[in-house]
């Protein structure tokens, strides 16, 4: 497995402390509602549910705009060669 370089092991430490401070900040608000232990050990993966899911939409509302620009090069690529392949058609039929 290859070594984690600086940049990544960075990124792991500012996500690692961006965790605990998630906790942190939510952690006395469920206890003083409730202060059994499940709901605290719930609280974690909900949260990275969010966050993932937050991601996926932004990633997903960049893609189409990206498929759009990339399918009306590519018809008008088609479009080009197609009329070009017609002249050269016509073409050969004059001589």
């Amino acid at each position: 497995m290859p070594k984690k370089t600086k940049k990544e092991k960075l990124l792991a430490v500012y996500r690692k402390k961006l965790h605990l401070l998630e906790q942190a900040s939510k952690q006395p608000l469920i206890k003083m509602s409730e202060p059994t232990s499940s709901l605290t050990s719930e609280v974690g993966p909900r949260t990275n549910v969010k966050q993932t899911s937050e991601v996926k939409k932004t990633e997903q509302a960049i893609a189409p705009k990206y498929f759009f620009t990339d399918l009306r090069k590519s018809l008008i690529l088609v479009v080009i060669i197609i009329a070009l392949e017609i002249g050269l058609y016509f073409a050969k039929l004059i001589k």
